[in-house]
């Protein structure tokens, strides 16, 4: 929702406010992106090192095989950093991946606290320092500057910073019930239509959540709906997503059928592409495009834009 979206923007803007040398931050929840403020190609390499693999996606990707750290006694909770570590053990829901363990005090341990601030090297950001917070299934991404002198102090001085409540909803505290409930309607609610959506700007891609009986568009139930383009429906997507593409079609929107199944819409506008799949062989066209504005109007209407 756009409330919450602007939320995130001022907590991050304030997070930058308290802490100078940080230069990029990014937010990611069970895996999903959610905001960034780096260049697209950048925070493109920062999710796949991250969270993606094998076309997976997980917040604990770096604590698992063949990603996780060798087992020594460094690489436990609480332990020390070796030179072969990618990242932290999580020992519990909030805590940093990437940037302090073993705090003085936790767990019974009275040994210093380890840091493990990996360097990056962006195309577009140049040089920096990655901390990565997990906080009850959100991942705070931090890219400082390079020269900046992290330590146990300043990197715990953060997380407080991030993670406690400071009554103007600006914090991962009060940002998380929020985010959580939203992220639970999008992914638990059935989409009435069958579609296909990928974004150009975040490589966000879409299909729709269907049970395997769904209703039909023209009444009574359709069973096996599934997710998302049918194997017979997918060899017709790649020619209709040639002519979008086409600069000398200058083509916006694209409508097929056969005679023995629906239609299959085809729309983009600047970076958004969606294909809607619409069951019944005797649909008319004006019935189809009569669809297709609904749906954008359903799902496109409340985008806000920054």
């Amino acid at each position: 929702e756009r409330n919450t979206c602007v939320s995130i923007h001022c907590f991050l803007m304030k997070l930058q406010e308290q802490f100078p040398l940080l230069r990029h931050a990014a937010l990611l929840y069970n895996a999903h992106l959610i905001y960034f403020s780096l260049s697209m190609s950048d925070m493109k390499v920062l999710y796949s090192y991250l969270v993606s693999f094998n076309g997976a996606v997980s917040n604990h990707k770096l604590n698992r095989g063949p990603f996780g750290r060798i087992p020594t006694a460094a690489s436990q909770p609480g332990g020390g950093c070796s030179s072969f570590g990618r990242a932290f053990l999580l020992a519990e829901e909030e805590d940093y991946l990437l940037g302090v363990s073993r705090r003085p005090g936790s767990s019974g341990s009275g040994g210093p606290a380890s840091i493990f601030v990996p360097a990056v090297y962006l195309v577009d950001g140049g040089a920096g320092q990655l901390v990565a917070l997990m906080y009850r299934g959100i991942m705070l991404v931090l890219v400082f500057e390079e020269h900046a002198q992290l330590d146990s102090k300043i990197l715990e001085s953060v997380r407080t910073a991030a993670t406690r409540a400071a009554g103007d909803g600006l914090s991962l505290a009060e940002l998380h019930p929020l985010i959580a409930s939203q992220y639970s309607q999008v992914m638990d609610a059935e989409d009435e239509f069958r579609f296909l959506y990928y974004n150009h700007t975040n490589h966000a891609v879409r299909l729709s959540n269907q049970p395997s009986t769904a209703r039909s568009l023209l009444g009574g139930s359709r069973p096996g709906g599934g997710s998302g383009p049918r194997p017979a429906e997918r060899v017709v997507l790649s020619p209709l997503h040639a002519a979008l593409a086409d600069p000398t079609l200058k083509c916006r929107e694209i409508s097929w059928k056969s005679s023995d199944r629906g239609w299959i819409c085809g729309k983009r506008w600047r970076e958004r592409e969606f294909y809607l799949l619409l069951d019944g062989s005797s649909m008319t066209l004006s019935k189809c495009q009569e669809e297709c504005a609904r749906f954008a109007s359903i799902h496109f209407s409340n985008i806000f834009l920054m």
